[in-house]
């Protein structure tokens, strides 16, 4: 038998698997958590399309032949979500005609498991591609995160506003943007060094995703400046959670070779309406940051001068 833990961790990789018959599923069940996989389970395509944008597993295997939504229709919708695209789906099927298999194709599937099932061929054709995955899945990593912080780098974060601005056009409801900087930051490298200040980069990283709420996006836009997209906020709520985190970080001192180091930070806040384009938006975040560094620091600017 192939020996799935070989190559991954035992908590590092999920597969769901959606069925609406209860035996293939504890067939593939107790196949795959022998080999150190995690499995969460749909019986039907409805429940699938929602628990996959929670869950986002890191591969689907899934049963073509489903009442009320096949398999083919649940992985077009998943195709056409650009969050959940790149999850590779593996029909599960026992219809293996060439029309079936090129629907199957065409519909964004990456391979075919037939039944009855083989044991061997289901744990070969998932370790092959959940081992593309788990590739695909750095690459994608490393091409939108800041390699020291772990956040979103700013060619990421413009995609995201971008795509907040398109769902602003629908919903009407209008976001915040904080842009902060940490006070007196070439004097951190230039008495402790650049290592202590890499240190302060990745604690103040780690500090401000831990404050955010699951929905806002934080980015390294360069040096020590941050930008947080706020969705669905207001500049009374920017406010509110720039203040949390320039308290939250003025309250601790970060430990670096056993030097104690204190860190203030300021932001400055700006609201998207739909009128003012994005680059503006972010501009004028900017400009009240520039305020509240000129009228003292360790505070959250929201208005113009």
């Amino acid at each position: 038998m192939l020996h799935m833990e070989k190559w991954f961790p035992a908590d590092s990789m999920t597969i769901m698997i959606v069925d609406d018959t209860k035996e293939n599923i504890n067939v593939l069940r107790r196949t795959l958590t022998t080999v150190g996989c995690r499995i969460s389970v749909a019986l039907n395509g409805k429940m699938a399309l929602d628990l996959i944008p929670k869950l986002k597993p890191d591969l689907v295997l899934l049963d073509v032949m489903m009442p009320d939504m096949d398999g083919y229709e649940v992985c077009r919708r998943l195709k056409e979500n650009p969050d959940l695209q790149n999850i590779p789906v593996i029909f599960i099927t026992a219809k293996g005609d060439i029309e079936d298999v090129v629907e199957g194709f065409e519909a964004g599937a990456v391979d075919f498991i037939m039944k009855p099932f083989r044991q061997e061929e289901v744990l070969a054709r998932v370790r092959t591609h959940l081992t593309l995955s788990a590739a695909l899945k750095k690459l994608i990593q490393d091409s939108e995160t800041d390699p020291l912080t772990g956040l979103f780098n700013r060619r990421t974060f413009m995609k995201r506003i971008e795509n907040e601005a398109a769902r602003f056009k629908r919903s009407k409801k209008p976001f915040s943007i904080l842009f902060g900087d940490i006070d007196f930051f070439k004097k951190i490298n230039d008495t402790f060094g650049h290592s202590a200040g890499d240190a302060v980069l990745v604690s103040i990283s780690k500090l401000m995703d831990t404050e955010k709420r699951e929905i806002d996006q934080i980015a390294r836009w360069g040096g020590e400046e941050f930008l947080i997209l706020l969705p669905e906020t207001g500049l009374n709520g920017a406010v509110l959670l720039g203040n949390k985190i320039r308290e939250k970080i003025s309250a601790q001192s970060i430990m670096h070779e056993g030097k104690e180091i204190k860190v203030t930070m300021s932001f400055g806040a700006s609201i998207y309406n739909g009128e003012t384009p994005i680059d503006k938006t972010i501009d004028l975040a900017d400009q009240r940051l520039y305020l509240a560094k000129e009228s003292g620091r360790n505070k959250v600017v929201a208005e113009d001068a």
